[in-house]
């Protein structure tokens, strides 16, 4: 059955993404309308956290799954560093857990409520969080769909049925900390399951082992690691900013806005987990013209899609703003332009540094990051003193924007060396 699906793992992967995508709707739909501006902000701030979480678990554990377990080809030594790789996931899990605790503790803003419901709430989100994502990458990895498939379903069953119970006593459920305990038992209930039908393969490592398995990954994982944050703040950027100079309410308005533009980035993200490991055996047996094709194929549809999606948001803006926002966020028709242009630059440089992690140009994303990072603070603060925060998204824009020329200028020069690479043992021969 593996098998077979395995031959549909983008449409499969498609419509999971597809199915989560709608969830998402669904899921901001119910809590803007439940949550006052504050309440949604504050929960923002913790799904962006939740994000940096996944951010760091992407790099040290999803890309090993997705580059460095493909590149073992050794059945052994495969074994031995996705045992590895396990056991990274399982501490960084805890440190996030503990570090979560600790700043909700210490910290007195507006978005680290003390109550003891929330205390809870918050490290249960991230962890269940975590270990979902760990399942969905080993699905991928692995080219299984049944497990990706074991994986989504009960989370978003269970998860829906928490969100019922929220809509049917708004009173007592419709607030922050219920919303992240709701999205963590469908998680934790998706984890239980496909845990037990995993098969045990071989003895359980110490972490002796996982760190000598796990060692020779840490030059490339490092830089990638740094690139990650960066590029984490780069594209949150306006998340800090806006939470602590402006309020969570700024921050509520901001992100409503960027919910309407989620699905054409979620559909590409969807895309790189599938054709990531696709594309590093492309370009690593020197097909160029397959991956040429692959990528741009993906470049064109993300392009598209994205004009397209404008459109129908601003034809369609007048019931989205009646019956998404209520009319509560009145700035939000002011923030969709800057939105746009930010988004779509985005989605291009997303997938042009796809094709370079296929590359693993790890080491020049994370400079690139690292430049273009500070600039998008930079940036996105300067515009927020100097007209307020409806241009915060115009600072992110300009730091997206010399991002990608960056990564455009290195994956033409990486690409053209590949290609007299390849051509040099003909003229040899």
């Amino acid at each position: 059955m593996a098998r077979r699906l395995g031959r549909f793992r983008y449409g499969i992967s498609a419509l999971d993404q597809m199915a989560l995508s709608i969830f998402g709707f669904g899921l901001n739909l119910y809590l803007v309308r439940a949550l006052s501006a504050t309440h949604f902000g504050i929960l923002s701030w913790w799904l962006t956290i939740g994000l940096l979480s996944i951010n760091l678990q992407n790099t040290l554990v999803t890309s090993p799954l997705s580059i460095h377990l493909h590149a073992a080809f050794d059945p052994d030594r495969e074994r031995r560093l996705e045992a590895a790789i396990s056991g990274v996931n399982l501490v960084l899990t805890l440190v996030i857990v503990i570090i979560a605790v600790a700043v909700n503790s210490v910290l007195d803003t507006e978005w680290t409520p003390h109550d003891a419901f929330t205390a809870i709430a918050i490290p249960v989100f991230l962890a269940a969080g975590m270990l979902r994502e760990y399942h969905r990458s080993v699905a991928f990895s692995r080219n299984d769909m049944p497990m990706l498939i074991w994986t989504d379903a009960p989370y978003l069953t269970v998860t829906t049925l928490c969100l019922t119970a929220m809509m049917i006593w708004p009173n007592r459920f419709a607030n922050v900390p219920s919303a992240l305990l709701a999205l963590s038992l469908g998680c934790i209930v998706s984890y239980a399951l496909v845990h037990s039908r995993l098969p045990r393969t071989g003895s359980r490592s110490t972490w002796r082992y996982w760190l000598r398995d796990y060692r020779p990954l840490m030059g490339d994982l490092s830089w990638a690691t740094i690139g990650g944050l960066a590029g984490h703040l780069q594209a949150r950027a306006y998340v800090y900013i806006t939470a602590n100079v402006v309020s969570a309410a700024g921050l509520a308005s901001i992100n409503v806005v960027g919910i309407l533009f989620r699905p054409v980035r979620l559909m590409l993200f969807a895309w790189s987990r599938s054709a990531l490991p696709v594309l590093t055996q492309q370009l690593s047996s020197g097909r160029i013209k397959e991956f040429d094709r692959a990528f741009l194929t993906a470049l064109g549809s993300a392009i598209l899609a994205s004009i397209v999606w404008l459109g129908v948001l601003r034809l369609g803006w007048a019931p989205i703003d009646r019956y998404f926002l209520l009319g509560r966020y009145p700035d939000a028709e002011i923030l969709i332009i800057s939105w746009a242009i930010a988004a779509a630059i985005n989605v291009i440089d997303f997938t042009v540094s796809i094709a370079l992690q296929a590359a693993r140009e790890f080491r020049f994303l994370a400079a690139a990051t690292l430049v273009s990072a500070p600039i998008t603070l930079l940036a996105t603060a300067a515009v927020v003193y100097w007209q307020g925060y409806t241009w915060t998204m115009y600072g992110t824009a300009f730091g997206n924007a010399v991002a990608l020329a960056m990564c455009a200028v290195r994956l033409y020069t990486v690409r053209r060396k590949l290609i007299l690479q390849s051509a040099a043992p003909a003229k040899s021969t």
